[in-house]
C-alpha cells in the first residue's frame, strides 16, 4: 500500500469534513468569527510577506524532499522534483513526489498547496510560518489549512534554480 494515496484520500475525507461538525461546546461558542468556531488556535493564513521571501527564488529545476502531514492520519516524506516559476508577483513551485503531483503557488493573496495522486485530490491553503530564501534554496514549515482551521503541516526542503 503506498502512504501517499492513503494520506491523500484520507486527507480529501478530512479536509471535507472540517468545520461541518464540532462538539457540543464548540457548537455553542458564539465567537464572532464563525470560520474559527470550533478551533482552538484560529489559523493565520500566509499572504504578502511570504509572497516576498519566494520572490528571491531563482526560476528553473526543482529538488529536493517534501513532508506532509495531516492530523490523525500520518506523514509522507518523499524526494521531489520538479521546476520553480514566477508569474508576476506569485512563485510557483510544481512537480512530483512519488506518484503525486504537488503544487504550490505562493501570492501576495495567500499560499495553496493542492495534491493528486491518480485523481484523488486535495487543496490546502497554507498559514504563516517558515518561509525562509538563502542562495536559492526554500525551507518552508506552515500550517496547511482548510476552512481557516488546521488540517495538518508542510515541510519543504526545496532548491531550485540548480
Amino acid at each position: 500500500m503506498r502512504p501517499l494515496r492513503v494520506l491523500t484520500a484520507a486527507a480529501v475525507v478530512l479536509l471535507g469534513a472540517v468545520g461541518c461538525t464540532g462538539s457540543d461546546e464548540e457548537a455553542g461558542s458564539g465567537g464572532t468569527n464563525p470560520s474559527a468556531a470550533g478551533s482552538p488556535t484560529p489559523v493565520q493564513l500566509a499572504g504578502p510577506a511570504e509572497a516576498d521571501a519566494l520572490a528571491a527564488l531563482p526560476a528553473g529545476p526543482a529538488t529536493g524532499t517534501a513532508v506532509l502531514s495531516y492530523a490523525g492520519l500520518g506523514e509522507l516524506r518523499e524526494s521531489f522534483t520538479g521546476e520553480c516559476s514566477h508569474d508576476g508577483d506569485s512563485t510557483r513551485i510544481e512537480g512530483v513526489a512519488d506518484t503525486a503531483r504537488i503544487t504550490l503557488v505562493v501570492g501576495p493573496d495567500g499560499a495553496r498547496l493542492d495534491l493528486d495522486d491518480n485523481g484523488v485530490t486535495a487543496s490546502s491553503q497554507l498559514s504563516t510560518g517558515r518561509y525562509e530564501v538563502s542562495n536559492g534554496h526554500l525551507s518552508l514549515a506552515a500550517d496547511l489549512a482548510q476552512d481557516d482551521q488546521q488540517a495538518g503541516s508542510a515541510e519543504l526542503e526545496i532548491d531550485c534554480g540548480g
